[in-house]
């Protein structure tokens, strides 16, 4: 029955948008926010990471209008001035109207954008996943509150192949909608839920006729970075500071087996996962086995008190850049804790190696050399 769905859902998505032809060379936006009569408001898009102004216009009496155009159908964000909150939509060149409200700015009524009907589509489906979700993290979080360690597991377990099902619905939407702006927007928006495999399978899939879409070429450039650092693949040097302020490298560690930790001290998960690294580190240093810890913190007293409380006793760098990290991004982290375990040349032979896999990975190569 699922697979039906998906079937007549792609055709019908196909039908909609599959080429993303342009209907002309520019598009109008014509909208109207309720709450408010006057103002400024703002269109906006994301640039690596920040949002970076497109237009601007006054508004009177609810009513405001913008004129541009974009390669292909891009998400844009309208905010409005002393105004939380952003309407977020698929922008094409074509005639948008847009009807928001002040006090729920997220849900705006779009029409006129074939894009984001098709997104708008996709969101309905997607929403099934994140409803079981929901519902299992809250028999989780009872479960928790009981200190009920089965239950939790149980919970954690289901939790999981829910995400699985999920993951491999965003594949299978990308690849049978392989012409719409829409599927490489959702896979990049959740690349790192995603290895180099499946994201490779992804983009080689992409139609060409989306070569001019921001999120095409931004997936892109993501697999080239994870092919760059995947296993088997020689270690990228990096130099940062370390908690005292002096440089230090990556290659000083050269001759031992290497934990690369990415983390940060407001990373819940990542405190968690701490004492297991803790025991990793304390079982087989004496065997040639060590940790760098690359935080992405902004703050360093918040990271060096971290370090203390987590008894973290290895070698610890950070730019104090948070998500910016440099080694991150030559790394392609997306998501934190992440890690790398290289041996003694610096060949990358692991990743993300935790709880009890981090164990026995380590106890299996010294065991070895035993």
């Amino acid at each position: 029955m699922k697979n039906f769905a998906l079937m007549i859902l792609s055709a019908l998505l196909f039908m909609a948008c599959g080429t993303d032809e342009k209907k002309g060379d520019q598009y109008t936006i014509n909208g109207t926010i309720k709450g408010v009569d006057e103002g400024k408001a703002y269109l906006q898009k994301v640039r690596e990471g920040d949002f970076v102004k497109v237009d601007s216009t006054t508004f009177k009496d609810g009513m405001f209008s913008f004129t541009g155009s974009v390669e292909s159908p891009e998400v844009y964000y309208l905010t409005f001035d002393d105004y939380k909150g952003r309407a977020r939509f698929f922008v094409e060149n074509s005639e948008i109207e847009l009807k928001t409200f002040i006090d729920s700015l997220d849900q705006p009524q779009v029409k006129g954008s074939a894009t984001q009907d098709a997104y708008e589509d996709y969101l309905t489906q997607i929403k099934e996943f994140d409803q079981r979700m929901k519902e299992v993290y809250q028999k989780w979080k009872k479960a928790s509150d009981e200190g009920n360690e089965i239950l939790m597991s149980k919970f954690d377990s289901t939790y999981g192949t829910i995400q699985d099902e999920k993951k491999d619905y965003m594949v299978s939407y990308a690849v049978e909608n392989n012409k719409s702006a829409v599927a490489p927007y959702v896979v990049y928006r959740n690349a790192y839920q995603f290895d180099l495999k499946e994201l490779d399978h992804v983009t080689t899939e992409l139609d060409p006729v989306l070569d001019q879409n921001v999120y095409y070429d931004k997936l892109k450039k993501r697999v080239k970075t994870l092919k760059r650092v995947a296993v088997g693949k020689p270690a990228i040097d990096f130099t940062m500071k370390d908690t005292a302020g002096n440089p230090m490298s990556l290659s000083e560690l050269k001759g031992k087996y290497v934990l690369v930790d990415f983390w940060a001290s407001w990373c819940g998960p990542c405190r968690r996962e701490n004492p297991n690294v803790v025991d990793a580190y304390q079982q087989h240093h004496k065997d040639g086995f060590t940790v760098l810890g690359v935080s992405f913190d902004e703050k360093k007293d918040k990271w060096l008190q971290a370090i203390e409380a987590d008894n973290l006793t290895w070698h610890h760098v950070s730019d104090l850049q948070g998500w910016d990290n440099k080694a991150g991004k030559m790394y392609g982290i997306r998501s934190i804790p992440s890690n790398i375990l290289l041996n003694p040349e610096q060949i990358i032979i692991e990743k993300n190696l935790r709880g009890e896999e981090l164990q026995t990975t380590l106890d299996s190569i010294f065991n070895k050399q035993g």
